[in-house]
């Protein structure tokens, strides 16, 4: 076989905007033999494959290398032309890479290394790959983006956030122009118009969420003209009843891939349409507020912490049907009043202030734990939104109605070509081929990685374990060693501050509410001497380079202060430190007050922990440690179990839809 895959371009064959179909549910059998014929049929598995192909790329580099700037430009045209008849074939694929390679060189001062090399050819075989942090994956991604927009095939360049994204597109940049392509950005502050512009290009950086509105919102435009025959009579006839802004879904790759594929697919994302909130709507929910600060959790009202979500007891149940005796209205309505008073139950018990939620100029706005970034246009569904904002006292906006949902995992599994990379993707493999059909390829180290785990500590409450954690503090800045100390609230985050403040130690913050100038806290980190408190805006694809004798010093040292819904977000933080062959050490320092670990409801087993911490130390640690380690992998447990029921139920509604002659 010598393509490695068919282009994707838009025109008459595929259509304006190329899509897959939304895939039929398998079975169990089927889905097996689907596994089994995808892994069969990957020929480059590991780094000893790759090298017949590595050694003619760098066969083909010298070649280049001897050639003068016209008759390598010269070869490049030549790449392109061949490379216009509807297939990747992979002679010219070798080439490319030689001549990305030779290309990097001159425009980053870099040469690409036989593992990034690896990473690129595996995921031009639509392969998510794994690369340790600070492995180069920014250019790695070049290499794919490159050959396939060579092809006429538009590129999507995905990540988590949009600070990434411009940092990335402005990287490469150069090199992208290098071979005659034009690079672009999609932001939230863009016109319509000016979104069009920018999906014209043909490399094309963007948030996922962004340009899942984006594919709903045309979606609605075309009401069902995007797919099939009609799509294809207008490409040819050059006339379309509406403008949409994308040109299909041709090829992705996607950054920090577990992050985007896995942990924010627990949720669908919904379209919204702001709908006039009625005055008595307003009303209703006040008097739910007040109804709800009446009961008492346990004997009125019962918390479940691991589906988030509040019920009545009976005696709740008793307790608002006295009250709602003295009202009218919809509160004469048993279902209708419980659900009000549920609803008013979750806004003051679950959703908590600077953890969930900023309340800022006046409006709550979401926070995304996994990034620790503010959501601005992002709303809370069924009033709830409405519901925060009236128990922070804030005017409240508009309702929103759903106009139109997807999930993450039937949005990307409609890419003709999806491939990736994370740093922490390993280990949920078995959900991306099972969900994605991708498998994953571990790359090998570039460099001996040089960080130091250090024993975790756990302490009985906050306020030891914030002691703890100031005794590390001043030990390391006393050898000017830098410190990135990590949280995973803004609640938690100012709380050091405030202590750092306290003792007079000069420190950057760089959280939610705090983010105007994160590119120079994040590029003065790697400093000697230089503290950092930071959410988890400074962990994923966030690059803290060391500077003047940093290393010397012992690289950057992480301080974790509480545990993540999911271990590979702690690894995330962990891999700040000691990249690319620097020095540089990590530990965790606990606290059994940690809402994760109180989350588990098992309080017999922590009031023994705490016991022990005191009159048996190192039983106390041991114990500690299996609770902490516990709570966390039953969090992980809990929202794969989410994540198969919205793909499940997405699949059903796909059903359903093909049924009645419509999709989504």
């Amino acid at each position: 076989m010598n393509h490695l895959i068919q282009a994707s371009r838009p025109g008459l064959l595929l259509g304006d905007r190329p899509e897959r179909a939304p895939a039929k549910p398998l079975n169990t059998a089927d889905q097996w033999l689907s596994n089994a014929w995808q892994e069969w049929k990957n020929p480059i598995r590991t780094l000893s494959e790759f090298k017949p192909v590595l050694k003619r790329v760098l066969a083909e580099e010298q070649r280049l290398a001897a050639l003068n700037a016209s008759a390598l430009a010269q070869q490049i045209n030549y790449c392109r032309q061949k490379l216009q008849g509807g297939s990747l074939d992979i002679t010219v694929a070798e080439q490319l890479f030689a001549a990305i390679r030779l290309a990097a060189r001159s425009t980053h001062n870099v040469t690409l290394h036989t593992e990034q090399l690896f990473a690129g050819w595996a995921m031009l075989h639509g392969n998510i790959v794994e690369m340790n942090t600070g492995e180069g994956k920014t250019l790695t991604a070049a290499l794919p983006a490159i050959v396939v927009a060579l092809t006429g095939t538009p590129v999507h360049v995905i990540t988590v956030n949009e600070y990434l994204m411009q940092r990335d597109a402005t990287a490469l940049t150069p090199l992208y122009t290098r071979f005659g392509l034009r690079v672009s950005v999609v932001n939230d502050s863009m016109s319509d118009d000016e979104r069009h512009k920018a999906y014209g290009a043909d490399i094309v950086y963007c948030t996922n969420k962004q340009i899942v509105f984006d594919y709903l919102r045309d979606l609605q435009q075309l009401d069902g003209y995007h797919l099939g025959l009609k799509s294809r009579l207008r490409s040819l006839l050059s006339t379309a009843p509406t403008k949409p802004v994308l040109r299909g879904l041709c090829f992705a790759i996607i950054d920090e891939a577990d992050s985007v594929m896995i942990d924010d697919a627990r949720t669908p994302l919904i379209l919204a349409e702001p709908l006039q909130a009625e005055r008595s709507a307003v009303t209703e929910s006040a008097i739910a507020l007040g109804v709800a600060r009446t009961l008492h959790e346990g004997a009125d009202f019962r918390i479940q912490h691991d589906t988030h979500s509040v019920w009545l007891t009976e005696t709740g149940l008793d307790a608002v049907r006295n009250l709602a005796e003295r009202l009218n209205g919809v509160w004469r309505f048993e279902r209708y009043r419980n659900e009000l008073v549920r609803q008013a139950l979750c806004a003051l018990h679950l959703y908590r202030r600077d953890r969930h939620y900023l309340v800022r100029n006046g409006c709550v706005e979401l926070i995304d734990e996994a990034t620790g970034r503010l959501m601005p246009d992002r709303k809370l569904q069924h009033g709830l939104h409405r519901m925060l904002e009236l128990k922070e006292s804030c005017s409240p906006s508009d309702e929103t109605g759903v106009k139109a949902a997807i999930s993450f995992q039937s949005f990307f599994r409609r890419y003709r070509h999806l491939t990736g990379m994370s740093g922490t993707i390993y280990d949920v493999r078995s959900e991306l081929r099972q969900v994605y059909g991708r498998g994953v390829v571990k790359i090998p180290p570039h460099k001996k990685n040089h960080r130091r785990y250090l024993p975790t500590i756990v302490l009985n409450n906050r306020t030891e374990q914030l002691e703890r954690a100031l005794q590390e503090v001043l030990t390391r800045t006393s050898l000017g060693q830098p410190l990135l100390i990590g949280t995973r609230s803004v609640e938690l985050s100012e709380q050091v501050s405030d202590l750092l403040h306290v003792e007079g130690i000069p420190h950057e913050l760089l959280n939610a509410r705090q983010d105007a100038d994160e590119a120079r806290v994040v590029a003065n980190a790697g400093r000697p001497g230089a503290i950092t408190v930071a959410t988890n805006m400074a962990g994923r694809g966030t690059d803290i380079p060391l500077q003047a004798n940093a290393s010397e010093l012992g690289g950057l040292h992480v301080i974790n202060l509480e545990i993540n819904e999911s271990s590979r977000v702690d690894r995330q933080l962990y891999g700040r430190a000691a990249r690319q062959g620097d020095p540089g050490s990590c530990q965790s320092i606990l606290s059994l007050s940690d809402e994760l670990v109180t989350k588990t409801q098992l309080r017999k087993i922590a009031n023994l922990a705490d016991n022990c911490l005191n009159r048996h130390p190192r039983l106390g640690q041991w114990l500690a440690l299996q609770l902490v380690e516990y709570a966390q992998r039953r969090c992980e447990r809990i929202h794969r179990q989410q994540r198969i029921t919205v793909f499940q139920e997405q699949d059903q509604l796909n059903r359903q839809l093909a049924i009645s002659g419509k999709g989504t």
